[in-house]
This record gives C-alpha cells, sequence and structure tokens, in this order.
C-alpha cells in the first residue's frame, strides 16, 4: 500500500472505535489524551475527541478499521489487537471486587522509601559539594548505589518521588534542585528506555550538573528580580567553573559531556557553544528539559515562578520553537500529566483538592484529595476520590487553582498532603 492510500484524513463524525489515529487538527497538549498516535479503544474516546474540538483527524489505515468498511480490519499488532479487545471489557472490570493493592495504597507505601531515598541524596550531594567547594578529593562510589535504588522506586511507583519533587523549598535550594533535577532525569531515562550506562552517567550528571554555582554568590539562585548584564555574566560562568571542579574528579567523559551540554538547545540558542541537534547527547536533551522545569516551577532563575502546569505549557511552546527535542518534552508531559502531582484544582461541582497521583492514558482524571467542599468550608476529614471511576457526583477537574491564595485556600490546605 503507498503512502498516500495508508494515510488518510477524515472527519470526526467518521472515527470509529478501532482506527488508528496518528493527528489531530488540535493542539497537542489540549488532546484529551497524552499521545496523538493512538488506537481507539472505544466510542467514548470518540465523544472525548469531540469535546475537545477535534473536527478532522489523520488515520494510518494499516494498523486500524478502514474507513469505508469498519467491520474488516486491516491487520494490526497484538498489542493493538489486545488494546481494543480489553477496550469491550474495562466498563466490567469497573464493577468488579478491586484489587487488595489500590493505587492509593501502593502510593503511601512508596513514599516512605522515597522520603529515605530523598534524604540520602540531600546527605551525600550536600558531602560532595563541600568537598568540591573545598578543591578536596571527591569519591563517587556511593552515588551509583543511589541511582539504583532511585530507578527501583521509580519502577514500583514513580508518583512518591514526584510528590517530593514538587515540594515547596525553605532552603538548600542547590541541594534540592539537584535532587529534584536527579528524580525527574531518570524518570524520563526509564520511561524512554535508556541505556544502562547513559542512565548511570545522566544520574551523575543531575546530581552534579550545578555545582559551579558553590563558587557564586548564591543569593543570584532565585533572584526576584532581573538580572543585570554583569549578574547574567556570572549566572552563566557556572558552566565553566563547574567543570573546572568536575575534571579533578574521576567522572567519565560521557558524565562531563551531559554536565557541559545541558544549557545546549536544540535550536543552537544555549550555551556554551551553540551546539545544535544531533550534536547533543540524547541525555542532555533530558537534562535540559528537566533542569528548565525545576528552575521554572522552584523560581530558581530571575523570572516568577509557575505553576506546573504553567511550566509545561512554556515548555511545550519552546519545544514547538524548536528549542528542547519533542519526543523528550512528549514523554516528559506523559510522565507529570497536564495536571502534575501536588497540583490545586478545582472541581466543578465548586470542591477544591490536591492532585495525588496521574496516569498516562487519563492525564485529565488523577487521583485527588479533596479539603473543601462545594460551600468553601474546610473538610475535618479530607477525602481521597480517583476521577477515572465512574463516582457520584461524576466530578471533573475546571482549573488550576494557586495553593495558599488567601481567596482560594484561606487554611492553606492545599499543599502536598505527604509532607
Amino acid at each position: 500500500m503507498s503512502s498516500s492510500r495508508r494515510i488518510r484524513a477524515i472527519a470526526i463524525d467518521q472515527l470509529l472505535p478501532g482506527m488508528y489515529v496518528v493527528k489531530l487538527d488540535i493542539p497537542w497538549i489540549d488532546s484529551p489524551f497524552i499521545k496523538h498516535t493512538r488506537i481507539i479503544k472505544n466510542s467514548s474516546e470518540v465523544a472525548m475527541l469531540q469535546k475537545a474540538g477535534v473536527k478532522m483527524l489523520v488515520v494510518d489505515l494499516e494498523k486500524g478499521v478502514h474507513p469505508e468498511s469498519p467491520s474488516k480490519k486491516t491487520p494490526v499488532s497484538n498489542l493493538e489487537a489486545d488494546e481494543i479487545r480489553s477496550a469491550s471489557s474495562f466498563e466490567q472490570k469497573s464493577t468488579s471486587k478491586p484489587n487488595i493493592d489500590t493505587p492509593v495504597q501502593a502510593l503511601e507505601r512508596e513514599m516512605h522509601k522515597a522520603r529515605l531515598i530523598r534524604s540520602q541524596i540531600q546527605t551525600a550531594v550536600s558531602q560532595l559539594n563541600a568537598r568540591l567547594d573545598s578543591n578536596q578529593t571527591v569519591s563517587l562510589e556511593e552515588l551509583q548505589p543511589l541511582i539504583d535504588d532511585t530507578v527501583e522506586s521509580l519502577e514500583r511507583n514513580n508518583q512518591a518521588l514526584l510528590n517530593l519533587v514538587h515540594l515547596s523549598r525553605k532552603s538548600q535550594k542547590l541541594v534540592d534542585h539537584s535532587f529534584s533535577v536527579f528524580c525527574l532525569a531518570l524518570n524520563v531515562a526509564v520511561t524512554q528506555g535508556l541505556p544502562e550506562e547513559d542512565r548511570s552517567a545522566l544520574g551523575l550528571a543531575a546530581l552534579l550538573h550545578d555545582s559551579g554555582w558553590l563558587q557564586l554568590p548564591l543569593n543570584l539562585m532565585g533572584k526576584r528580580s532581573h538580572y543585570t548584564p554583569t549578574e547574567q555574566r556570572l549566572v552563566c560562568s557556572h558552566l565553566d567553573i563547574g567543570l573546572k571542579m568536575l575534571g579533578a574528579t574521576t567522572l567519565s567523559e560521557r558524565v562531563l559531556r551531559l554536565v557541559r551540554e545541558h544549557h545546549e538547545r536544540c535550536d543552537g540558542s544555549g550555551y556554551p557553544a551553540g551546539l545544535k541537534g544531533r550534536q547533543l547527547h540524547p541525555a542532555a536533551k533530558i537534562l535540559a528539559v528537566v533542569d528548565s522545569y525545576d528552575e521554572c516551577i522552584h523560581q530558581l532563575t530571575d523570572k516568577p515562578g509557575m505553576l506546573p502546569t504553567n511550566a509545561l505549557r512554556l515548555l511545550y511552546k519552546e519545544a514547538e520553537q524548536g528549542k528542547f527535542d519533542p519526543e523528550v518534552v512528549a514523554a516528559f508531559i506523559s510522565l507529570l500529566g497536564i495536571y502534575p502531582v501536588t497540583s490545586a484544582v478545582r472541581l466543578d461541582t465548586g470542591e477544591k483538592a490536591v492532585v495525588e497521583q496521574v496516569f498516562a492514558d487519563a492525564h485529565l482524571e488523577p487521583i485527588i484529595r479533596v479539603f473543601y467542599d462545594s460551600k468553601n468550608k474546610v473538610l475535618a476529614d479530607p477525602f481521597v476520590i480517583d476521577l477515572r471511576e465512574g463516582n457520584d457526583p461524576k466530578r471533573k477537574i475546571t482549573e488550576l487553582i494557586e495553593p495558599g491564595d488567601p481567596k482560594d485556600d484561606f487554611e492553606r490546605k492545599l499543599f502536598s498532603v505527604f509532607e
């Protein structure tokens, strides 16, 4: 089958379960699904696309149902066939007896391990920074077990560490930033199937990428006014300073390369070398995205802090402009969801809640904990709701709100429930 016959543009009212969608006519971030390229499982998913404003879309005829012959399907992969079959039994599963190990229980168990990992990483990075700052010999052997422990935690339940990444910070900006970038980078690396050597190198680079800040005025990190030209030059110099400090360690050239490239951009607009696209190491593209995200949400530069969702929208826009790798940004948004964990949200019922867990296949329907009722009263006993389930009433998120805002959060309840 030729390419022109294989790919077909159709109207939304022609879309049927079993068709394989490869493109929509709405911005990717406005789609109800993380991935535009997907097989449509049921009529509910068609309705979700209609509600999102989709008018036209493109389908792949080789991978799904043919528009003119919905009963006659072209061959699909075993995985896709399984997806179609499982879709028909989804509603039956929702009425069956729930698993003993619910998502909420799994997260609560993993939080204890995640806090321990965070404490160990913070201690290790603080000690390493102290040695680097005083030109002492640095041993990196203790870091590899931390990388392994983190990967294992992410594979068990990646929501636990994501909750800790999004907590507000009161001190240790540099150490906390290293921890967050480390967790986020490894999270993307695991989902992207990065080779183990690159993954380990990325973990080390994430922990040490901003070491040069140790010899700069730390009041520049998170300055609440624009950098002067002199301050901007100082901030950029942290990279050269850090590479000089790390050059005296036993770090591999691969790790040093990732540190060197974490402020480069795919369009050549970054520094220090103005590298582009394929000149950049794939792991460096991951490090660049997660570093920029954490700087945005925790106000680590001279720009105002952002809500996580707004930071993701900015990354998406900059990926469209060519600054970041679109595949890395897409994977990152898929991990965090449109409403990342710890986001404060308002529901269509008027209730206000905090997002606790997100799901790649239902990113508009996270697990939330409700703290304010529909009359804006604080609940004595906050309760958890999985928005994927048929709750009564059926709730949906209408907007993000600023946690701690006197108007919406007068009791300051809408912060992470795990800290």
